[in-house]
């Protein structure tokens, strides 16, 4: 049986070759960018008005003239027209060019309407509501790198700057397989022996929440029929999951039909608790993690192994959070504890993690109480209120 740390240590040491592909930007939300960004041009890329109001020469107000006649209106996307005479103000809109022989912009708020002709107040400051040209940032200059994941700020830089097919990684193929003959489908009426399928269903959200829509698959006790099932899996797919099976029971069949599958068995069984008889494999290109089939530990084995071996493949930074318990936990076995845990802040304090109760790893009702896992280490009895560790959140990226 390998410790919590070797196994995670041994997964993420697994490297497959994904490649990369270039997808348009309504279909790059939450990817990973695959090349180096710059500037195409200044940013803004003019002198740009940032309010609604005129435009005026300083030179001419701080002379003592108030009144300015109307000299044109320049609404944004239009090319800049220059002032007709420094006397006069131009009635501009927020995104136009500043007008040439202006240098200040006054908001509506501040004017006042006399004729053809705006009246300006007193204290009017040169330079006033100007996003200057370059401010942001300089052509060429270097935006984003490889390695970030695309959201909402990357989507309007991406689309600023023109690349209307960004190169990201490309995903894995995936499958989530359950396994026995007590699994029926969700919408079957099961008997009292059987249960409805909803492992697979659990693990196919966390991925769906990454942009991977798995396949979904069943694998029967039969030998023949169940193994050649989990073979065409693993030869369609780059990573196989599958949920139950790979306890010591007479038909946990898994370890087996995995090994006459070819697959390497990286490590079975880990010193932890709930996820004890996790199984993970490989073959050339295929990544297998076999998970046990309670509900709580196979989330546990998704989100404490395929979850960082899945951001390594893809090269996203994963910022490590600690928190504090909530209260005292003891926990005397010479395990790691995953401790399913709520997490709150109280009154605007920073968030702290609640041990969530539950009947073992098989309830899954539970869960639904649970906002993560905090990982105690192996080697202790007692974990006080108040001690931070690794808080490992419900997502795999």
């Amino acid at each position: 049986m390998i410790e919590a740390t070797k196994a995670l240590q041994l997964v993420r040491q697994q490297i497959f070759e994904w490649g990369t592909e270039h997808v348009p930007l309504a279909r790059a939300t939450g990817r990973v960018l695959q090349q180096e960004v710059r500037a195409d041009r200044d940013q803004p890329p003019f002198d740009r008005v940032a309010m609604d109001g005129v435009a005026i020469d300083h030179a001419v107000y701080a002379a003592g003239e108030r009144r300015f006649p109307l000299s044109h209106l320049a609404p944004a996307g239009t090319a800049a027209r220059p002032v007709c005479d420094a006397r006069h103000c131009v009635e501009v809109m927020t995104g136009a060019p500043l007008p040439p022989g202006t240098t200040t912009v006054v908001r509506y708020e501040d004017l006042s309407r006399d004729g053809d002709a705006f009246r300006l107040p007193e204290g009017v400051t040169d330079g006033r509501s100007i996003h200057r040209r370059g401010s942001d940032g300089r052509a060429n200059a270097k935006v984003m790198e490889p390695g970030r994941r695309i959201g909402p700020a990357e989507l309007a830089v991406l689309a600023t700057y023109g690349i209307a097919a960004p190169a990201v990684a490309s995903l894995p193929r995936v499958a989530i397989a359950s396994t026995g003959d007590e699994v029926v489908a969700v919408g079957s009426q099961p008997l009292d022996h059987q249960i409805r399928s909803s492992n697979v269903h659990q693990l196919a959200g966390l991925f769906r929440a990454a942009g991977i829509a798995p396949t979904l698959a069943h694998l029967p006790d039969h030998p023949e029929t169940g193994r050649s099932a989990l073979e065409a899996l693993i030869e369609e797919h780059d990573v196989l999951l599958l949920s139950g099976g790979v306890s010591k029971g007479k038909l946990d069949h898994v370890p087996d039909w995995l090994a006459g599958a070819g697959v390497e068995c990286l490590f079975h069984r880990v010193a932890q608790r709930p996820g004890k008889p996790l199984w993970v494999g490989r073959t050339q290109r295929t990544m297998v993690f076999a998970l046990p089939g309670n509900p709580v530990s196979s989330l546990v084995g998704a989100i404490a192994y395929v979850g960082p071996w899945l951001r390594g493949q893809l090269g996203i930074e994963w910022p490590a959070v600690r928190l504090p318990l909530a209260e005292p936990v003891t926990f005397a076995p010479a395990l790691t504890l995953f401790q399913a845990v709520s997490v709150a802040g109280i009154d605007g304090e920073l968030p702290e993690a609640r041990p969530v109760p539950n009947n073992g790893s098989g309830d899954l009702v539970s869960l639904l109480r649970t906002d993560g896992f905090l990982e105690l280490p192996a080697g202790r009895v007692s974990f006080p209120a108040g001690e931070r560790f690794p808080y490992l959140p419900l997502r795999l990226l």
